[in-house]
């Protein structure tokens, strides 16, 4: 079985770092409200249900998808910020706000699952530039090399080391599982190492590399600076709210290249670690 992030790529043509699942992560009809257009948002999790806050001028909001993909209505829902506990009130599908001064961090308590715990920075900055300039390098990358380990709960997942080259080569291998590589419209799969290889058409041909987030980021915000694997980076959140997904990018500051990168979205808690950019590949088909 694909990850369900490659499932999307690989059966739509979108890219491999999409976060759109079509069986989980489809847009339908009842979709929750996108976060306030200037708030914060960052994601967690609460077991299998994927949480969002989005931090505004003197509210918190509170977003819950259920691990199938639509949002969850009909909780009790409520901030714990400081010594207070404020009940939250429902503000569409999936959604739960109450007025709550900035606070430096706080708990969504939702009923029926574990509460979700989120620091909150005391200053910020708009990241929108940052973001989008990270989404060119990336569509510009001749190559990339990352891993990608994707949960729908807790615990368990899956491994996956994806290899992309321009325009439109890919191969990825899932520890223990599937391997694929597609070549333009040529395209070949197997359900395990030592398997038979099965012959196909990828049709429309990929256009890799692109960003992970997709084409549509907002509530983009700097939280602050650090380093990955020794390089200086912005440690960003922004959210994709078609999808809907919430990320935060670690984004080189001399580069723009994201070196790392989470998201959270229904049933789907990704991490991609960014290994190899530009580099000599030699995708070919399997023998």
């Amino acid at each position: 079985m694909l990850p369900a992030v490659g499932l999307a790529m690989l059966a739509a043509g979108c890219s491999s770092g999409s976060p759109v699942s079509q069986r989980s992560l489809s847009v339908g009809v009842e979709s929750a409200p996108p976060p306030p257009p200037d708030a914060l948002v960052l994601g967690g999790e609460s077991g299998r249900r994927a949480v969002a806050l989005a931090v505004g001028k003197g509210k918190l909001t509170a977003t819950v998808l259920a691990p199938e993909g639509g949002p969850l209505s009909g909780l009790k829902v409520a901030f714990h910020a400081g010594s207070r506990l404020i009940p939250a009130k429902p503000c569409g599908l999936g959604c739960y706000s109450a007025a709550v001064q900035r606070p430096r961090r706080v708990e969504v308590r939702l009923s029926g699952s574990r509460p979700v715990a989120f620091d909150i920075p005391e200053q910020t900055r708009p990241a929108a530039a940052i973001v989008a300039r990270a989404a060119r390098v990336t569509r510009s990358l001749k190559s990339l090399v990352y891993t990608e380990a994707l949960r729908s709960g807790p615990t368990g997942g899956l491994l996956t080391t994806w290899s992309l080259q321009a325009p439109d080569e890919v191969e990825y291998r899932i520890k223990g599982g599937a391997d694929a590589v597609v070549l333009g419209t040529r395209r070949w799969d197997r359900d395990r190492p030592g398997a038979p290889w099965r012959r196909s058409q990828q049709l429309p041909a990929l256009r890799v590399p692109q960003p992970a987030w997709g084409s549509q980021a907002t509530n983009a915000y700097v939280l602050g600076t650090a380093r990955v694997s020794g390089r200086p980076v912005w440690v960003v959140t922004f959210a994709n709210p078609t999808t809907p997904a919430w990320f935060t990018a670690w984004i080189d500051r001399t580069t723009y290249r994201p070196l790392r990168l989470h998201m959270t979205a229904a049933a789907h808690f990704m991490t991609h670690r960014y290994l190899a950019f530009d580099r000599p590949l030699k995708i070919e088909p399997p023998r």
